[in-house]
């Protein structure tokens, strides 16, 4: 049965381990975990150091690997470069503390990008997509756990636990399949099976994203045996509709997100986190950038043809120039 689990969740990384390890038992993990299966851990690091509300934290990583830790010996985490060439996973591990905590937990480190990779193809209602993957992920992986921030984002309505598998596209120019992203991230999915979401809800991402918008402290910890049920626990927790996200109304189809909350079973009543309507605004560059998300001929254009240097200059003068992220947000 798809089971959700949510709850407040401290700071304190010792605090925050026991309602892990609480919330990992009430959603029946060990009966799909054999003993040192091979793990994969899947982190959001949608910039190059931690951003409340835009990337996994480290003491979340933290957590969740101690508890783990003592079922598995085999575990690794990973994340690709930056779409685009924007910065290295390897900074991203830094700055978000990974390879210090590997080391603490014997936890092996993988750049995404840099490993052997390979294409499968799977069918998404009557499309059949072709989607690049590592080998890794696809035959070295028992067990691959996501572990989303819950966001609202611009191009895509909302960020959830389908999402984040966007980041396993070792293609730092994945960008150029944004024009059919509804199905290629369904297709994504399919393949790699997550069979865990653990959100990292110590702050929520409000009006826009995902790398800008406001951090809503929201202190809890939605996890699911299902990504599906998950993401619709989210969305009720945002008061979003899910009907309205395209990727996520695919996944229903696919029988990958429940129909209904009446199909999950949750830990406790959902109704009492339903604490701040969230919302999503788009300025009209974004609108500008989302004709180019949704148009693989503009895709073409504006990032990868003759014309993309010249075009982001002018993008920058109207706009400014994009943030440096190693200074700051």
């Amino acid at each position: 049965m798809k089971r959700v689990y949510i709850s407040k969740i401290a700071r304190e990384l010792n605090l925050k381990k026991l309602k892990i390890s609480e919330a990992l038992n009430w959603i029946d993990w060990k009966n799909i975990v054999k003993k040192d299966a091979r793990i994969f851990i899947k982190p959001n690091f949608t910039y190059p150091f931690y951003k409340p509300g835009v990337t996994t934290s480290p003491v979340f990583i933290e957590a969740v690997i101690s508890v783990l830790k003592e079922y598995s010996s085999n575990i690794t985490i990973g994340e690709t470069n930056a779409g685009a060439h924007a910065w290295k996973a390897e900074e991203a591990f830094e700055g978000h503390n990974i390879y210090k905590i590997a080391s603490k937990y014997n936890v092996k480190i993988v750049n995404l990008s840099n490993v052997k990779s390979e294409y499968k193809q799977v069918k998404v209602g009557s499309k059949r997509i072709m989607v690049h993957l590592p080998s890794l992920l696809i035959n070295n992986t028992d067990i691959f756990i996501t572990l989303p921030v819950p966001k609202v984002h611009v191009m895509t309505g909302v960020s959830l636990a389908f999402k984040n598998q966007w980041g396993c596209i070792p293609d730092v120019m994945r960008l150029k399949n944004h024009f059919s992203f509804n199905e290629y991230i369904i297709a994504i999915n399919k393949i790699l099976k997550p069979s865990f979401a653990l959100f990292d809800g110590t702050y929520f991402l409000n009006r826009t994203g995902p790398m800008e918008g406001d951090a809503i402290p929201m202190d809890l910890i939605i996890a699911s045996n299902d990504i599906g049920a998950g993401s619709f626990a989210c969305c009720e927790i945002m008061n979003l509709d899910p009907q309205k996200v395209k990727h996520l109304q695919i996944a229903k189809k696919e029988g990958l997100f429940p129909s209904s909350l009446e199909e999950i079973k949750f830990n406790s009543d959902i109704g009492k986190f339903c604490t701040c309507q969230f919302k999503l605004e788009r300025s009209v560059s974004n609108y500008m950038a989302l004709l180019a998300f949704n148009s693989k001929w503009l895709t073409n254009l504006i990032y990868i043809s003759p014309f993309a240097i010249p075009i982001h200059r002018i993008l920058y003068l109207i706009r400014g120039e994009p943030k440096d992220y190693k200074k700051g947000y």
